[in-house]
């Protein structure tokens, strides 16, 4: 588990964005992106491990794989609304939006693959969201 910093504070645009990728390589690529933009990322391989970080850490954004091993982005997501209901979700898929249309809380779905301006412009979306 790869977690960057215990107090993840940010300036007043960026955001505290807990990433979930099983992709080890594509992992570090997309938090080297967001922090690059001016994010606070913090990055994990797994379900499991994210829930752990959830423990001693706010984060403003999780944005994670659909598919992953063991518990899925789906539970995780789940799990975290209920302990961080601020939070903002973010599906990383290339199943669709129609595989989150039921959940009952609100997520956004990032299409696989994804470029830097869709990320940048779903992120500003969020940040608008954010209550300060």
């Amino acid at each position: 588990m790869q977690a960057n910093q215990n107090d993840l504070s940010v300036g007043d645009s960026g955001l505290r964005i807990l990433v979930v990728e099983d992709n080890g390589n594509l992992k570090d690529m997309l938090c080297d992106m967001l922090e690059l933009l001016g994010h606070a990322p913090t990055g994990v391989i797994n379900a499991e491990d994210a829930l752990a970080l959830t423990q001693q850490n706010v984060f403003d954004v999780l944005l994670t794989d659909v598919s992953l091993p063991g518990m899925s982005g789906i539970e995780l997501a789940k799990q975290l609304v209920e302990k961080q209901p601020g939070v903002h979700i973010v599906f990383a898929s290339g199943y669709g939006a129609q595989m989150v249309q039921h959940l009952k809380f609100k997520s956004h779905v990032l299409p696989k693959p994804y470029d830097v301006e869709q990320i940048q412009q779903l992120l500003a979306e969020v940040s608008s969201l954010r209550v300060r």
